[in-house]
């Protein structure tokens, strides 16, 4: 409106407040260009029409190309294809009216509107047609990404969730095997000293003696035990043992830090040599830190023959004044081996079992290619847990 004062006015006209108004109402409802797109470019076009025709030069052709993108930004495409059409007739109805080409010309001058000035009117409309169905297209798979790395997410932290539960489930098995144990040793010690107390009192008490201390380490797991099962999720319940019942007979087998070669071996004989070290009275900590740091290093292995193939392996284990680090470290894959994705959820199960005793596991590429994973468990006080002070 500023850039037309500017301008003169043909005879007749003048700054009428009708000219002034069709100049501003072409671009008013520009405002609600976003949420009503259609009227808006319905009262742009009409504004812009009337104003033309009584105006020849208060053209303002720029807020109906706006109007026109806007109808193709914020409405679906076969309901926008209108706004292109709306366009044109716009650009072209003035010049059909009096004659003119564009509008500085006059009635004396006018050319007729050849092929020519029909399809540039129409190429301009479709140009902004394409311009905001465009950006709609964009912000749409933008929003379709957006969307689709939200569920990825929130599918990732529930397959964790799983994961946790499913690897305390495990945890708590093991635990459970070993409390077992104790209390069949228990038993059997018991009755042993029934057996020989009329007769050996000095064997007796030496019975009454094994009983106390697998009573003391019995207590010290089953406390672990529970505490293990206060800290399941709700939503796993009671169930988290796995159904694992009294257990009657001889006890399960359970792996220890003593059965190291036999899995070294296993993974050697799978084509993955491995190279043991330990350092230290590893087989002296407590057993459930023992069947965690052998479960670790059978979890570490596994990932290095799912992701890394046929190479060498390292594993150390170094105990000192009661603290184990658990390191397993693979070399460079070969450069044809294609590592196979994972879902990272035997990462989550072994930082859970080290979690449970208060340490740290650490899981890294090396320099030279390959991966790193260095499980820390600090000493265990009072028995198998260091339940004080929380963890």
């Amino acid at each position: 409106m500023l850039l037309r004062l500017d301008q003169p006015w043909p005879d007749g006209v003048g700054p009428s407040a009708v000219a002034v108004g069709l100049l501003v109402g072409a671009c008013v409802p520009l405002v609600w260009r976003r949420t009503r797109p259609g009227l808006a470019l319905g009262a742009t076009a009409a504004c812009y029409l009337v104003g033309d025709l009584l105006d020849p030069a208060g053209d303002n052709a720029q807020s109906v190309f706006l109007a026109c993108y806007s109808v193709a930004r914020h409405t679906p495409a076969p309901r926008s294809l209108l706004a292109p059409v709306v366009l044109t007739a716009a650009l072209l109805a003035p010049e059909l009216a009096d004659g003119r080409l564009n509008v500085y010309s006059s009635a004396d001058t006018a050319v007729p509107l050849g092929p020519a000035d029909y399809l540039v009117a129409a190429g301009l409309a479709a140009a902004a047609w394409l311009l905001g169905w465009s950006r709609r297209r964009l912000h749409e798979d933008a929003a379709r990404l957006r969307d689709l790395a939200e569920r990825l997410r929130a599918e990732q932290r529930v397959s964790a969730r799983r994961a946790v539960t499913a690897e305390r489930a495990r945890i708590a098995r093991d635990l459970h095997d070993l409390v077992a144990h104790h209390v069949s040793a228990i038993a059997l010690q018991a009755r042993a000293v029934t057996v020989v107390l009329p007769d050996d009192t000095h064997a007796a008490g030496q019975g009454v003696a094994a009983i106390s201390e697998a009573a003391d380490t019995a207590l010290d797991e089953m406390r672990g035990l529970v505490q293990l099962l206060a800290d399941l999720p709700p939503e796993s319940g009671a169930g988290g043992s796995g159904g694992t019942g009294p257990v009657s007979g001889a006890p399960l087998p359970q792996p220890s830090l003593r059965h190291l070669e036999q899995l070294t071996g296993e993974s050697g004989a799978a084509g993955c040599p491995v190279a043991l070290a330990v350092t230290g009275p590893v087989t002296e900590l407590p057993p459930a830190v023992q069947v965690s740091a052998y479960r670790v290093v059978q979890e570490a292995l596994s990932n290095v023959r799912k992701h890394a193939g046929a190479v060498p392996v390292r594993v150390e284990l170094s105990c000192w004044n009661g603290r184990l680090t658990v390191t397993v470290e693979n070399a460079a894959p070969a450069p044809d081996r294609r590592p196979m994705p994972g879902s990272g959820l035997g990462l989550v199960g072994m930082r859970e079992r080290t979690a449970l005793f208060g340490g740290t596991l650490l899981a890294e590429p090396v320099a030279d290619g390959g991966w790193r994973v260095v499980a820390t468990f600090p000493p265990q006080h009072s028995g198998a847990y260091a339940l004080e002070g929380g963890r």
